[in-house]
């Protein structure tokens, strides 16, 4: 059959076939020869998966003679006995932390500041008693706590670090009947007590001169607090008031009797006074509302825990002089003190808190020196070569300062045990140990001053 020609097409050569019947097309009009050529492309992909596998995996299997279903099938032996040995690991662990937390139940921990093991004892639930102390991080503080702890009972630690410290508390945070509050006295404060030792107050002349307007809220809105505290729960509460509200006492020794002799308004005033109106407080709050009142009148105490830039005497005078540093005296030295140590102190407050007598007690060691002599023999002890040196005396320091301890020995049975140098050997090497660490340690002077960490 011949083709019709177009009007201007190009002439076509005549193509030669076996067959003149035009090429078969798909549906889509693709031509036949496309769909030969897909089919071949995908029988060369399946053959080349094919020799993957064979090459890659069931070749090198065949070579090292593994049974494939051994290969797949899991470690049924070892498995177990990992699980096992896990298990094993989990129980002792377990043990352990258990062992740790009944021995830290059972004493305090060893620290740097407090090194000796106290132990605890174990009390039912109706001989323990729940028992704040305020300012209990502070010197006396501290050792209050300690005897609390290791008599059993629950104890809240209330303290704003002033001059408190946390390493003196440090061996007892891991304890399960111990508790800190960082919290200010002069802010109410809600918690379920037994017993009240309201310690909470700076007591050396240069830290409570610092901000005299604090110290007289902390002597008399936190001694209102403790009390609102005390009337709502019931609780027993101890005041840890001072000599100072004698001032420069006419009369020697001071009993409870004496009135005393303050200026209302002297640099001293806002502890002497603030601690006096404390006093009114709690007595006003006993007769009024029935609440069970204690009044300690703590003369001079020292031992370890001091704060070392406290500007005390003993303080002072150990510090200059293991480091041979000029011995300070404010004054001619004739004023008089009496020093007691802080366990006696202790003692003499946790017997007025557990007795049955209700008005002020003194505190303190009878044993009088005259601090010049007692200068000199704080030198002596420390083999030290410092000079004692003398300055101008401070406004309204005491000229002498003596207790008489007959009611504290009649009402509640106590007197000091520890003898004055006993007491000042540990006090040497507790600020010795300071001093090792701390390198040096400049002592404080008479005036206002911020407590140094």
């Amino acid at each position: 059959m011949v083709a019709r020609k177009r009007a201007g097409a190009t002439p076509q050569l005549p193509v030669a076939d076996m067959d003149d019947s035009p090429i078969p097309t798909d549906e889509s009009g693709t031509k036949e020869n496309k769909s030969r050529g897909s089919f071949v492309s995908k029988q060369g992909l399946m053959m080349l998966t094919i020799g993957i596998l064979v090459g890659y995996v069931l070749l090198p299997m065949a070579l090292v003679e593994v049974n494939i279903a051994e290969y797949l099938a899991p470690d049924t032996t070892e498995f177990p006995s990992r699980l096992r040995s896990l298990d094993e690991t989990i129980d002792t662990t377990e043990q352990q932390i258990r062992d740790q937390q009944l021995l830290l139940s059972r004493q305090s921990m060893p620290t740097r500041m407090t090194p000796k093991v106290m132990p605890t004892k174990t009390l039912s639930d109706h001989e323990r008693k729940k028992i704040l102390v305020t300012g209990g991080a502070g010197f006396v503080g501290s050792h209050l706590v300690d005897k609390l702890m290791m008599e059993g009972h629950e104890v809240t630690v209330v303290d704003n670090f002033f001059t408190g410290q946390k390493k003196n508390i440090a061996h007892w945070l891991q304890h399960p009947n111990f508790s800190l509050m960082v919290h200010d006295v002069t802010e109410p404060l809600t918690i379920e007590v037994d017993q009240i030792y309201h310690l909470a107050c700076p007591a050396s002349p240069p830290h409570y001169q610092f901000n005299p307007v604090k110290t007289i809220k902390t002597s008399t809105m936190g001694t209102l607090n403790m009390l609102g505290l005390a009337k709502r729960v019931r609780a027993r509460m101890l005041l840890t008031s001072t000599s100072e509200i004698y001032g420069d006492p006419e009369q020697h020794p001071q009993k409870e009797t004496y009135w005393g002799n303050v200026n209302t308004i002297g640099p001293r005033s806002c502890y002497d006074e603030g601690k006096r109106v404390a006093e009114t407080m709690m007595y006003s709050y006993h007769n009024q509302n029935n609440v069970t009142v204690r009044v300690a009148r703590i003369f001079n105490t020292f031992g370890p825990r001091m704060h070392p830039n406290d500007g005390r005497v003993v303080s002072n005078f150990i510090i200059q002089a293991l480091q041979d540093k000029d011995i300070t005296i404010y004054g001619d030295g004739e004023q008089t003190r009496s020093f007691q140590y802080v366990s006696d102190l202790v003692d003499g407050l946790h017997a007025l808190m557990n007795g049955n007598y209700d008005q002020p007690v003194n505190l303190g060691n009878p044993e009088e020196f005259h601090v010049k002599d007692f200068a000199s023999h704080i030198k002596a002890l420390t083999k030290s070569d410092s000079v004692i040196s003398f300055k101008d005396a401070t406004k309204d320091d005491p000229s002498q300062r003596r207790p008489d301890i007959s009611r504290a020995k009649r009402e509640i049975g106590w007197e000091p045990k520890v003898h004055v140098d006993e007491g000042l050997r540990k006090t040497i090497d507790y600020f010795q140990s300071v001093l090792d660490e701390a390198g040096e340690i400049i002592p404080t002077g008479p005036g206002a001053s911020r407590p140094q960490a």
